[in-house]
């Protein structure tokens, strides 16, 4: 089925682009919204290397917060467990697919290709901006997830077991990768929509994916609360990039490179 619908939205997006638009322009509007995802990728990179007080001080409440939830791991996946029975169905596998990259990523695409063919450039920005903000945010909770290597609830192991540097599953749970994906796409859809009602729907959307995981006895609470912290922050830095200045005096600049026949990058220091 997930196959079917990958598919289904890929053929879409190729049959309004290519139909609608020369490939010349396609060629020149995606090259230059590649670079300005590159952009927005170094303006985070930025964030992070050249961190503020004000910053440091939301980075230290936000792991404080995952710290201090800890203690309360063992009794929350009681709790969550006794409910499995009443709360199982279909708004726990919706809450849970949300959160599933798979789908974020392939309506993303589907949008981007709507907006190019509908030539509706905030469109097109919300959906080059969200895929980048599930880029970031993936490739944090990744690298945290394979160094921290925490055990998840399921492998009944206690919620201290640790196996740093690690590429196992089954230690792979801190933090949540599903809740960091939901509060990343709630994130770009608040900026995207900007109604009160919307962030109700949509941060309680999120939520409901990070209640899931640990239904699903796949994440502890610590590691939902760290996951969507992740989320949420790295769309804020990917959609506030553009009102911010330059980050060419960054350390460290990641530059795209095309040739005829191939992209790459060019990382200067």
């Amino acid at each position: 089925m997930k196959r079917f619908i990958s598919l289904f939205i890929l053929k879409i997006f190729s049959l309004s682009v290519f139909d609608l638009y020369a490939e010349e322009q396609v060629d020149s509007v995606f090259i230059s919204d590649f670079k300005m995802s590159i952009q927005d990728i170094n303006y985070v990179g930025d964030e992070i290397l050249h961190s503020s007080e004000q910053s440091l001080f939301k980075a230290g409440i936000i792991i404080g917060s995952s710290l201090l939830a800890m203690p309360f791991d063992e009794e929350a996946r009681r709790i969550s467990q006794r409910n499995v029975a009443t709360l199982d169905g279909d708004v726990m596998s919706f809450a849970n697919s949300y959160g599933d990259l798979l789908y974020p990523a392939i309506g993303t695409i589907g949008a981007y290709g709507l907006g190019l063919a509908m030539s509706d450039e905030r469109l097109r920005t919300f959906s080059r901006k969200t895929c980048t903000s599930l880029l970031v945010a993936g490739v944090m909770t990744t690298l945290i997830k394979s160094i921290i290597g925490r055990s998840r609830p399921f492998t009944n192991q206690g919620s201290q077991t640790f196996t740093p540097f690690t590429i196992n599953d089954a230690r792979l749970s801190y933090p949540s990768g599903h809740t960091t994906v939901a509060f990343a796409m709630s994130a770009s859809l608040s900026r995207y929509i900007d109604r009160w009602w919307a962030d109700v729907i949509l941060y309680g959307l999120a939520s409901g994916t990070a209640y899931a995981r640990m239904h699903h006895d796949r994440h502890w609470l610590s590691d939902t609360i760290l996951g969507g912290a992740i989320g949420y922050f790295a769309a804020k830095w990917v959609f506030d990039a553009d009102k911010q200045p330059s980050v060419s005096t960054s350390e460290a600049l990641i530059e795209p490179t095309f040739t005829p026949v191939s992209m790459g990058f060019v990382i200067q220091f």
